[in-house]
C-alpha cells in the first residue's frame, strides 16, 4: 500500500461519467428551458478526436499505468527479455517496430493491458505465473490484438452513444427512472460486448504468435495458468472461485474456463513451434516477487511499511491482501477490514478530520481515542444504524503528515465478536523502529535445480514460513498439479527472502 491519489478504475469512470451526465440531464428535465447544446462533459475523447488529442490521451494512460502499478520494473534481465519477445511478434507480423513499446510493471498483481498508441504492459506478477516464452507471447499478443482490432475506440463510441441517448431519454420523457433503466440495459450490453472482444483478441493472438513461430497451444496453457492463479487467490481470500471472478475485474471478461475452451478450438490441432522454457526461467531468476518496500509488506496477519514506518496486525483467521490503494483483510463470517492512508490531514480536530475524509458516510457516536500515542477518532457508520444485521465502524489515526483509516464491516447476527476483534486490531497500529524496518526485506524468485529426493513439499518449505499457502503457491508458480513428481535436473521457482 502506497499513499498516491486514488485513481478510479476504467469501468468506475464510465459509470461515474454516465451518472454525472444523467444528473445534469435530469436536473434540466425538472425545469423546461430553451433548446441548446448538451452540457459539456469530461468523457473520453471521441473516435473522431484529433491525432494530437489521441496522443495526449495515450500519454496520460501510460503515465497513469506507471503510477498505479509502481512504475517500470527495470531490475535484472526481465524487462529486456519482454521487449525482445514483443519485438519478435511485431517483426513476424510486419506491424512496424516503431509503433510499439513493451514495459514490465513493478506490481505483484497478475495483469496485462495496452494503450491505443501501442504501449503494452505486463506485470512482474504475471511473469511469475506464466511458464515459458510461448505463453508470454500469447498474453502479449492478446493485448496487441486489442489495439489492432481498435477495441478501445469501439468501446468509446458505444459509451458515447449510451451517454447521449440516456440524456435524450431524460430530456424528452422527463422520466428519470426510464432514463436510468435504459442506461442499465445498455451498460449490460456493453459488458457483453467487452466479453466478445476478449474472445476476438484471443483468436488474433493465436495468429500473431503462430506467425512468430511459437507453439500455439501456449495460448491455452496461459489461460489455464490464469485460471489456476485465480483459484489460488480465491482460496487465499476465503472465497469460492466463481464468487471471486464476479467480484473482480474478471466480471467484465468471459469466464476463464470459457476462454480456455474457445482457444483450444481455435488451435484445433495446429500446435507446434517453440516454447523456450529455459530462456524464460533465466529471465526470471532473482526477480522481485510480491510486495515492494514502497507498498509495504503483508506478512501473514501482520502488515508493516518500512518506508512509512508503521505496522498493524489483523485478528487470527484473517487474510491480508495488499494493493496500491489499500490493504484489505477478510475474516470469518464475511468480516472485512480496509486500511488506507492519505498524504494530508484535513483541518480540524480528529473527529472533524474523520468526517471530512468520509463526507458521504454519516457517522454516529463519534469519539476521540489515543492509539499507541497517536491521536485518533472513531465513529459508527450509518449503515449499522439502518440495518440490524450489519455493524460498521471507521477508525481514523493521525499519522503526520496525513491520516490512516480503518473501515470495519461485519455482520452482527451470529458474529457479535467480529466487530470487537476488528476494533481491537486497529489498536495494534504502531510506529516501528529503524531496526525493525531494516529487517523487513522483499522476496524474490530463485530458480533452483531439483536434486534427488526433492519433493514439492520440501522445496515449498524453503519459502518464508508466514505464507500459509506455500505448497499451493509453489505448484501454481511451477505449473504443477497436486501429486506431480519432480525430476532431478528439473529447474523450478522458489520464493525466498532477500
Amino acid at each position: 500500500m502506497s499513499v498516491p491519489n486514488r485513481e478510479q478504475r476504467p469501468m468506475f469512470r464510465v459509470i461515474s461519467t454516465l451518472l454525472a451526465l444523467l444528473g445534469l440531464a435530469l436536473a434540466s428535465a425538472c425545469a423546461p428551458q430553451a433548446d441548446g447544446p448538451p452540457p459539456a462533459t469530461t468523457a473520453a475523447p471521441a473516435p473522431t478526436a484529433s491525432r494530437e488529442t489521441r496522443a495526449t490521451a495515450a500519454d496520460n494512460q501510460q503515465a497513469a499505468a506507471l503510477r498505479r502499478y509502481g512504475g517500470a520494473y527495470t531490475e535484472g534481465p526481465a524487462a529486456a527479455y519482454v521487449t525482445r519477445v514483443g519485438q519478435q511478434l511485431v517483426a513476424a507480423n510486419a506491424l512496424g517496430a516503431g509503433n510499439w513499446r513493451f514495459t514490465v510493471l513493478n506490481a505483484p498483481t497478475v495483469n496485462a493491458f495496452a494503450t491505443e498508441r501501442g504501449d503494452v504492459f505486463v506485470t512482474r506478477g504475471l511473469l511469475a505465473v506464466l511458464q515459458d516464452e510461448a505463453e508470454l507471447a500469447s498474453v502479449m499478443g492478446h493485448e496487441m490484438a486489442h489495439i489492432l482490432a481498435r477495441h478501445a475506440a469501439q468501446r468509446r463510441a458505444q459509451e458515447a452513444r449510451i451517454y447521449q441517448t440516456a440524456i435524450e431519454v431524460a430530456r424528452s420523457t422527463r422520466d428519470p427512472q426510464l432514463a436510468l433503466a435504459f442506461a442499465e440495459t445498455e451498460l449490460a450490453q456493453m459488458r457483453a460486448y467487452s466479453r466478445d472482444q476478449e474472445f476476438d483478441a484471443d483468436r488474433i493472438a493465436i495468429q500473431l504468435m503462430t506467425k512468430a513461430g511459437y507453439d500455439s497451444n501456449a495460448a491455452v496453457r496461459a489461460l489455464e495458468r490464469l485460471q489456476e492463479y485465480n483459484t489460488l487467490l480465491a482460496r487465499v481470500l476465503g472465497l469460492p472461485p466463481d464468487v471471486f471472478e464476479r467480484q473482480t475485474r474478471f466480471a467484465t471478461h468471459p469466464r476463464t474456463i470459457d476462454r480456455v475452451e474457445a482457444a483450444r478450438a481455435e488451435v484445433a490441432g495446429n500446435a507446434g513451434g517453440r516454447r523456450e522454457p529455459e530462456a524464460y526461467l533465466d529471465a526470471l531468476d532473482g526477480m522481485l516477487y510480491g510486495d515492494t518496500p514502497q507498498e509495504g509488506f503483508a506478512r501473514g496477519r501482520r502488515f508493516l511499511h518500512p518506508q512509512l514506518g508503521f505496522a498493524f496486525e489483523a485478528p487470527p483467521g484473517y487474510t491480508l491482501l495488499n494493493n496500491p490503494q489499500s490493504v484489505q483483510a477478510r475474516g470469518p463470517d464475511n468480516a472485512f477490514m480496509m486500511f488506507a492512508c492519505t498524504r494530508r490531514r484535513p483541518e480540524g480536530n480528529m473527529i472533524d478530520a474523520m468526517r471530512r475524509l468520509f463526507p458521504s458516510i454519516p457517522l454516529t457516536d463519534p469519539r476521540p481515542l489515543i492509539i499507541n500515542g497517536f491521536e485518533a477518532a472513531t465513529g459508527v457508520t450509518q449503515r449499522s444504524v439502518d440495518s440490524s444485521d450489519v455493524d460498521g465502524r471507521v477508525v481514523a489515526i493521525s499519522f503526520p503528515p496525513g491520516i490512516c483509516t480503518f473501515l470495519l464491516v461485519s455482520r452482527a447476527l451470529g458474529s457479535a465478536s467480529r466487530a470487537q476483534e476488528m476494533f481491537n486490531a486497529t489498536q495494534t497500529f504502531r510506529r516501528i523502529s529503524p531496526a525493525e524496518a531494516a529487517r523487513a526485506r522483499p522476496r524474490r524468485l530463485a530458480i533452483v535445480t531439483v536434486k534427488a529426493g526433492d519433493t514439492p513439499e520440501r522445496l515449498a518449505g524453503r519459502s518464508p514460513a508466514d505464507d500459509s499457502h506455500r505448497l499451493e503457491r509453489f505448484l501454481v508458480l511451477n505449473g504443477l498439479q497436486a501429486g506431480d513428481k519432480l525430476v532431478p535436473g528439473q529447474r523450478v521457482r522458489v520464493v525466498v527472502s532477500e
